[in-house]
């Protein structure tokens, strides 16, 4: 199981002109976890993100078997009580984040999320989120580093054929 949050969400849901690039990698990745049988979990803070952007999406999940999305119930909570009362005792409650408070809250569920459901790997853009993910253990990656498809990088020839 792998974690997507709201900024990979959108970027592959709704992506603007200019992110063509990062749509056809999120697609490859996407394509590649539902052949390899590997959910990808959604957790519901992040999809309220998502639908704030873009709230026609609210069904797009429940259609695809790929997709889980995932509650912050009893599990996350305690993960996320856990997090934030070490981030209090050691004295630096954001730890490397540069944000407002509340947002850093909200990685801590996201995270707690993830792990309460023992995922493997967040995907975000969302560099303080990435980090808070590594320094507790977990796997995160961004849009940015995710391969191409192989496929798409492979040209035509032209043998110059007539007919």
């Amino acid at each position: 199981m792998v974690v997507f949050d709201a900024g990979i969400l959108i970027s592959l849901l709704t992506p603007r002109t200019t992110e063509r690039h990062k749509k056809e990698r999120l697609d490859f990745l996407v394509q590649t976890l539902r052949q390899a049988r590997t959910k990808i979990l959604i957790p519901t803070p992040a999809l309220s993100e998502l639908l704030v952007h873009a709230p026609d999406l609210a069904d797009e999940f429940s259609r695809s078997s790929v997709f889980e999305v995932v509650p912050f119930d009893q599990r996350a909570a305690i993960e996320c009580s856990l997090s934030i009362r070490a981030a209090l005792s050691s004295g630096n409650k954001k730890g490397k984040q540069n944000a407002v408070w509340s947002k850093v809250k909200f990685d801590h569920q996201i995270v707690a999320i993830a792990r309460s459901r023992v995922a493997t790997c967040i995907y975000s853009d969302d560099k303080g989120l990435r980090n808070f993910a590594r320094s507790v253990g977990m796997h995160a990656v961004s849009s940015d580093e995710l391969p191409e498809d192989p496929s798409r990088a492979q040209g035509r020839l032209d043998l110059g054929v007539q007919t």
